[in-house]
């Protein structure tokens, strides 16, 4: 799975950028691990309800310009978040650019946990949104939110009892264009 999604990933650079014109950056900011689940474990610290983990995060794109408002931007991210499990998100953006400031994303989203836990499955998919603010030419601000479809408990039998886990994240932080 993990060599399917880095071919995809890669394909969909070189495809994109023979046609297209492209920036690249970094983004880094704050992090917030929201963890929803129906089960409490025993000596990993998960408690039923929700689970808030702040963190920090680290990353770089590449964005393909399609058209005047419309572009295509891969990201690959790292996740460290305190008392929680470190994790690498891969996005494949599509951002629509409002008016001359304001743009809005959304795309899916591959997110890998680092941490070893025979609890929780290893790889999980979802769908980030968001806006960002443009501060400056090369630098801008942002927001976003990343759902996760996938389930992220490896074994859920546990008779009648239908247990549940899933990690979502808020992010805000900053982006630098290098363009």
């Amino acid at each position: 799975m993990k060599k399917l999604v880095l071919i995809s990933f890669v394909f969909t650079i070189t495809s994109v950028s023979l046609s297209a014109q492209t920036d690249y950056g970094i983004r880094a900011g704050f992090f917030n691990s929201k963890r929803n689940t129906n089960i409490r474990f025993g000596n990993d610290g998960l408690r039923d309800g929700r689970n808030y983990n702040e963190g920090v995060y680290l990353g770089g794109f590449i964005g393909f310009k399609l058209s005047e408002k419309f572009s295509l931007q891969p990201e690959i991210n790292y996740a460290y978040v305190k008392n929680d499990f470190d994790q690498l998100h891969i996005p494949v953006l599509g951002r629509y650019r409002i008016g001359k400031k304001f743009t809005v994303f959304l795309g899916p989203n591959f997110g890998f946990l680092l941490t070893d836990n025979e609890n929780f499955n290893k790889i999980n998919f979802g769908a980030t949104i968001g806006v960002s603010y443009e501060i400056t030419k090369k630098l801008l601000i942002e927001a976003r939110h990343y759902s996760v479809f996938t389930e992220s408990l490896k074994d859920r039998s546990l008779g009648s009892f239908n247990p549940t886990t899933k990690f979502n994240n808020f992010q805000v932080g900053l982006v630098y264009r290098f363009d």
